[in-house]
């Protein structure tokens, strides 16, 4: 199946259509609008245009790379056109393949594909699909292909086991990609009191995270958690806290809600013994 059509020409969609034109596929871009051009220009590249109606009777499979909003509002729409595409995928990561249930009574393959990455904008999007894991639900026809696919673009593929995987799946990516840059922003506020510029802030914390991302790209969680809590140094974080709930209350709930996560990790790698693992619990109740 080496023909798509992709509905959604934005971040996702744009590096999904560069990457498969790589490799030889024919892709056409979908408008939902009354079609204007026929074509769309992109990094010189030249990307046929059509109307979703028509699109549906001459690919193979079609993607849906739209906001989640919209997937439903697109399946609702497919369900009531004939259609010849052999799949239908989204790449949400919230979504079930089960938002596509209505195609299936034309006998369309349905899934769901979604990248296990960052797309801050379309150029970010473009270098940083190549490589990444995605996580495949739906029907068991289309894995084959999928892995296939997924093979082309240099990535990974993982199987999700339920269709209620997908959600907690989704958090722990939103935890790790989304929250990181909000743990950036509480690093920052915290230089920030203690005299440096925020651009500078910022600048001075990016090789402190690459460090830890080298880190842990090489090493067991266990053993690559450093700083206090990881030597069992208590009297170190309650003198934060107590700096925190003087100075910049809203970094110390953060703050509070992590530290018995680092604290399980310290204590299975024996930094930080029984006692010093009660002692900061302990803290964390008093100074909240």
């Amino acid at each position: 199946m080496k023909s798509v059509a992709i509905v959604g020409f934005g971040r996702v969609g744009t590096a999904l259509a560069t990457a498969l034109d790589s490799f030889g596929y024919t892709v056409r871009i979908v408008t939902r609008q009354p079609q204007v051009e026929k074509k769309v220009m992109f990094n010189q590249k030249e990307f046929a245009v059509s109307r979703l109606d028509e699109v549906v009777k001459e690919v193979d499979v079609l993607f849906i790379t739209t906001p989640d909003g919209v997937i439903k509002e697109i399946a609702a729409q497919l369900q009531d056109m004939k259609l010849n595409i052999k799949a239908a995928l989204h790449m949400s990561g919230s979504l079930t393949s089960e938002v596509l249930v209505p195609l299936a009574k034309q006998g369309v393959a349905l899934g769901s594909l979604h990248p296990l990455q960052s797309f801050a904008n379309v150029e970010q999007a473009i270098k940083n699909l190549p490589g990444s894991y995605f996580t495949y639900d739906g029907d068991d026809s289309l894995i084959e292909w999928a892995g296939v696919l997924v093979k082309e673009l240099g990535g990974v593929l993982n199987i999700l086991p339920s269709a209620e995987a997908k959600v907690i799946y989704h958090a722990g990516a939103c935890i790790v990609s989304n929250y990181l840059v909000g743990l950036l922003q509480l690093g920052v506020d915290c230089l920030t009191y203690a005299g440096f510029e925020p651009e500078q802030a910022q600048e001075a914390l990016l090789p402190l995270m690459k460090g830890t991302l080298n880190n842990v790209s090489s090493l067991p969680l266990t053993k690559a958690l450093t700083g206090p809590i990881s030597r069992g140094d208590v009297e170190v974080v309650e003198s934060h806290l107590k700096a925190m709930d003087r100075e910049l209350p809203a970094v110390k709930g953060p703050y509070c809600a992590l530290t018995p996560v680092l604290a399980d990790i310290a204590l299975r790698a024996g930094g930080l013994t029984e006692a010093q693992y009660n002692k900061l619990l302990e803290i964390l109740v008093q100074v909240n």
